[in-house]
C-alpha cells in the first residue's frame, strides 16, 4: 500500500500535519477548529456555491473558500482574522438580502444553520430596503412540506438527490436573483429516502410535514433509538413532546448507516396512534365476541386457555408464531416459555415456504460481509433480491460501490430499477435454478472449483434460455464478490436449491454469500431460539392453537396468506400478543394482549452483520398496554416456570449472553442431501407476490403520510407485454392489468396488500 505524503499547515497560529488532498474545511472540522458553512457536506460533493467558508490564505490575494481549497505544504491559514471575518460577514448580508426572517414561525427556528451564524456573522440592521423574493409554494408530496422564500440555493438538496438518492427529483431552475430550487416537474418526490433533505437543509426550507407547527426544538427530549423496519440496524432518534413521540430523525453510524434513514424509519412513528392500536386485554365471550377486560382477568384466561390447549390437544397442536421484529429480550422469553410449556413448534420466518434443507440452517442468516465493506466491491448478484425496497440505506451504499467502479447483476421476475447500471436476467421463477446452475457450471469451471455432490445432478440437467454470459463473467474476474439472496429468494418455493447453488457460486467465485434477511430482528431470532419450526408446516398442519407474539398482522405478514388465514379461522385457540389489531385479527383472535409499540418499551436488536444494539422506551405506552417482555414474564409467572423473575430488560439480556455470542458463525454451511426442485407446471401463468415498500410490516402499513406517498400500494397487476388482457377479475375483485418488458413472461405479479387468497408460485386463472 502507498504511504499517503502528509503536509505540514497552520491554521490560526498552531501546526498540523495533514494527508494531501484534504481540504481545508475538512482539516480544520478533524482538529476542532470551527469554520462557518451552508453549502458544504461531508458526504456530498464540493458546491462552494454559499461561500459562507472563506478564509484567508497567506499569498493569496483574496479570501478562499475553505471547503473548494486543498491544503498545501506550509500553508498558512487564518479563519478568524479582520479579513476572513470581513469576509464572512458580507456573505452573511448577501445571504439575508431576501430571506423572511420569519423565525418565530419557523419549525428550524432553534436548529438553524442560518440563524446560528447570522447570530455571530450577521449585522443588527438591513441595509437593504426593497421588497424581498418570493417564490410560489410547491408541493413535493406529503412528508416533505417548503418554504422556498427561505431556500438560500446552498443545493443540498440537489445534490443528495443526484449522488446519494440517485433520483434528481429537485434542481435549479433560472439564474442570478430568480434562481429557484424546484421539481423541474410538478410532482411529489417518488425517493424511498426523500426524508434527508430535511436534516440536510441548513434552513427552514425544507422540513418535516407530518410533524410541522407542533413544537420547538427545544421543546424537544431527545431518544436513541434503532428502526424497526429492516435488518441493517439504522441508527435513529425519537424526539418526544410532553411525553408522546413526536419526530424521528437521523442519528449517525458510519459503521452502519452513515448518517441517513429511510423514509419508513423517519414517518412510520404514526403508526403507534393508529386507530387500531390495541387499547385493553380482549378475550372472548359466551357470543364468541371479544370484550375488553382488565389485565388480571387477561392473563389468567391466558394461562387458562393455553394450559387446556396444551393439556387437551397436546403440546405439539400448539404453534407460535415471533414476529421477526420482535426485540432479542421478547424473543428469549418466548423460547423460554414455549420450553417451559414443552412446546417445540415456534418460527419467526413467517415469509418462507420451503424447509427442505433446515437441517442445515446457518446459527443466522447475515449479510456475509460487514456493511462498511459493501462500498468496496466489485461485483454484486442480486438474486430475488431488491435493496430498494428492503433495505433502502444499504442500497446507498451499494449505488456508492457502482459509482465506484463496482458491477451488479439481478436475478429476479421483474426489473427493480434500482438506479445504477444493472445485468437484469428477468424470467419466470420456475427458471431461476436452471439459470444459477448454469452460472455455477460456467464459473466452477473457469475457477476450477468442484461442484458441490449434492447439487451436481439439479446443475448437469440444467438448460435456459437466458443470457447468462455477462453475469457469470462477473464472477470470473479478480476482486471483491458478494452474492446474496432477498426476500423473493427467500420466500421461493425452490428457496434450498436456490441458496445452495448461490453458495456453491460464492465460494467458487472466492466471495462473500448473503441474504437481506426478514423484518428488523431475524438475526436475534436465530440466536434466541424462535426460528427452528416449520411455519408452511405450522400452517398447512392445522394446529388446534396458535400463539402470536409481536405485531403480526396475519392477512399481510406470511407468504402464504391463505393458509395461514385458513388456520388460524380454523383453531380453537389463537392468542395474540401485539400492540395492533386489525380487522382480520379482531375475527381470528380467542384473546389480545395489548403490548407497547416500538418507541414505547426498551430493548435490543441485532442486525444482519451481528451488531447488538439496545435502546430504552422514548415514550410511555399508549392506553392500557404494557410492554411485550413484561407481559412474557408475568405469564411465566402465571404458568409458574422457574426463572421468570427478572426485574428489568436488561436483566433478560444479561442472562442470556452465552446464546446470543456471534463469535465465528457465518452463513456457510454443510449441503443438504434433500435438495429437489419443485415440479412447475409449464403450461400456467405464475402468481409471483407484489409489495410496496410501504405494506411490507405492521408500522409503515399504518403511517398515513407513508400511505400517501406515491410509492404506497396500488391496486394494479403487472404482467409482460405478451399479455394483452388488460381487465382481470381475481377472487370477485377487478383489476387493472399494465403491461411492461421489465416483467419475466408467463408471470403476474400479485399485491398482496390487497388480500387475495392467492397461492403465491403457482397457476392463475382470471
Amino acid at each position: 500500500m502507498t504511504e499517503k505524503k502528509m503536509l505540514s499547515i497552520e491554521i490560526d497560529g498552531k501546526k498540523f500535519e495533514a494527508e494531501a488532498g484534504r481540504s481545508v474545511i475538512d482539516v480544520a472540522d478533524e482538529v476542532g477548529i470551527p469554520i462557518p458553512r451552508f453549502c458544504y457536506h461531508d458526504k456530498l460533493s464540493i458546491a462552494a456555491s454559499c461561500r459562507m467558508c472563506l478564509v484567508d490564505i497567506e499569498r493569496m490575494p483574496k479570501p478562499m473558500p475553505a471547503c473548494a481549497t486543498q491544503i498545501a505544504d506550509g500553508m498558512i491559514i487564518r479563519t478568524r482574522n479582520e479579513k476572513a471575518r470581513a469576509a464572512q460577514k458580507s456573505v452573511m448580508e448577501f445571504l439575508l438580502i431576501n430571506h423572511p426572517l420569519d423565525c418565530p414561525v419557523c419549525d428550524q427556528g432553534g436548529e438553524c444553520e442560518l440563524q446560528d451564524n447570522s447570530v455571530e456573522f450577521g449585522q443588527k440592521h438591513s441595509t437593504y430596503i426593497e421588497e424581498k423574493r418570493h417564490y410560489e409554494k410547491i408541493n413535493i408530496g406529503p412528508l416533505v412540506e417548503t418554504y422556498m422564500n427561505r431556500c438560500i440555493q446552498c443545493t443540498r438538496c440537489v445534490r443528495f438527490g443526484e449522488e446519494i438518492a440517485g433520483l434528481r427529483e429537485l434542481g435549479g431552475v433560472d439564474r442570478g436573483d430568480r434562481l429557484e430550487i424546484t421539481t423541474y416537474v410538478k410532482h411529489s418526490m417518488t425517493s424511498e429516502v426523500s426524508g434527508n433533505i430535511i436534516d440536510l437543509c441548513p434552513v427552514g426550507a425544507l422540513t418535516a410535514k407530518p410533524s410541522k407547527f407542533q413544537g420547538r426544538p427545544w421543546e424537544y427530549k431527545e431518544h436513541h433509538s434503532v428502526s424497526i423496519h429492516d435488518g441493517l440496524g439504522t441508527n435513529t432518534s425519537i424526539h418526544t413532546l410532553r411525553g408522546k413521540i413526536a419526530r424521528v430523525v437521523s442519528r449517525e453510524n458510519e459503521a452502519i448507516n452513515q448518517v441517513w434513514i429511510a423514509d419508513r424509519d423517519r414517518f412510520s412513528y404514526e403508526a403507534n396512534f393508529s386507530v387500531d392500536r390495541t387499547q385493553a386485554p380482549m378475550i372472548q365471550n359466551e357470543k364468541q365476541q371479544l370484550v375488553k377486560t382488565d389485565w388480571l382477568s387477561g392473563l389468567k384466561a391466558t394461562r387458562m386457555a393455553i394450559e387446556g390447549a396444551v393439556k387437551n390437544f397436546g403440546a405439539d397442536q400448539v404453534g407460535i408464531f415471533v414476529s421477526p421484529s420482535a426485540t432479542v429480550e421478547e424473543q428469549l422469553l418466548t423460547a423460554k416459555l414455549a420450553k417451559g410449556l414443552g412446546i417445540n413448534k415456534i418460527d419467526s420466518r413467517l415469509r418462507q415456504m420451503d424447509f427442505t434443507s433446515d437441517a442445515v440452517e446457518p446459527a443466522f442468516r447475515s449479510l456475509g460481509l460487514p456493511i462498511a465493506e459493501v462500498k468496496a466491491l466489485d461485483a454484486i448478484f442480486l438474486v430475488g433480491a431488491d435493496p430498494r425496497l428492503e433495505m433502502p440505506v444499504l442500497a446507498i451504499d451499494i449505488r456508492t460501490a457502482v459509482k465506484n467502479g463496482a458491477k451488479v447483476a439481478m436475478l429476479n421476475a421483474y426489473d427493480t430499477d434500482q438506479l445504477h447500471p444493472t445485468e437484469a436476467l428477468i424470467t419466470s421463477p420456475k427458471d431461476w435454478v436452471n439459470v444459477l446452475s448454469v452460472i455455477l457450471k460456467t464459473v466452477a469451471g473457469h475457477t476450477g472449483t468442484a461442484i458441490a455432490p449434492e447439487l451436481s445432478a439439479i446443475v448437469n440437467n440444467a438448460t435456459t434460455d437466458v443470457d447468462v454470459a455477462h453475469a457469470a463473467q462477473l464472477f470470473m474476474q479478480e476482486g471483491k464478490h458478494w452474492i446474496v439472496l432477498g426476500k423473493d429468494a427467500v420466500s421461493h418455493p425452490d428457496f434450498s436449491v436456490i441458496r445452495a447453488l448461490a453458495q456453491n457460486i460464492a465460494t467458487a467465485s472466492h466471495g462473500a454469500f448473503g441474504y437481506l434477511s426478514e423484518g428488523a430482528n431475524l438475526t436475534g431470532a436465530y440466536l434466541a431460539g424462535v426460528a427452528k419450526g416449520n411455519t408452511h408446516q405450522m400452517l398447512t398442519d392445522g394446529l388446534k392453537a396458535y400463539i402470536l407474539v409481536g405485531a403480526i398482522d396475519p392477512e399481510h405478514d406470511f407468504i402464504e396468506r391463505k393458509a395461514a388465514l385458513t388456520a388460524l379461522k380454523q383453531a380453537e385457540l389463537v392468542v395474540a400478543l401485539t400492540p395492533f389489531a386489525s380487522e382480520a385479527l379482531l375475527d381470528l383472535a380467542t384473546i389480545i394482549l395489548p403490548a407497547a409499540a416500538w418507541g414505547e418499551t426498551d430493548g435490543s436488536l441485532m442486525n444482519v452483520q451481528g451488531t447488538l444494539q439496545t435502546v430504552k422506551a422514548a415514550a410511555e405506552p399508549l392506553f392500557d398496554a404494557k410492554p411485550l417482555w413484561k407481559i412474557l414474564r408475568v405469564l411465566g409467572n402465571e404458568f409458574e416456570l422457574s426463572g421468570f423473575d427478572y426485574v428489568t430488560c436488561a436483566d433478560v439480556l444479561a442472562d442470556h449472553q452465552a446464546a446470543l455470542s456471534t463469535a465465528g458463525q457465518g452463513n456457510q454451511m454443510p449441503y443438504a442431501n434433500n435438495l429437489r426442485v419443485k415440479d412447475w407446471r409449464n403450461d400456467a401463468l405464475v402468481a409471483v407476490p407484489m409489495e410496496s415498500i410501504y405494506s411490507m410490516d405492521a408500522y409503515a402499513r399504518r403511517s398515513e403520510a407513508l400511505q400517501a406517498t406515491p410509492l404506497a400500494p396500488r391496486k394494479r397487476v403487472t404482467g409482460n407485454l405478451s399479455i394483452t388482457q388488460t381487465q382481470w377479475v381475481i377472487e370477485g375483485q377487478e383489476f387493472g392489468v399494465r403491461s411492461t418488458a421489465k416483467m419475466a413472461a408467463n408471470c403476474l405479479r400479485i399485491p398482496r396488500e390487497y388480500g387475495l387468497m392467492i397461492d403465491y408460485y403457482e397457476a392463475i386463472e382470471g
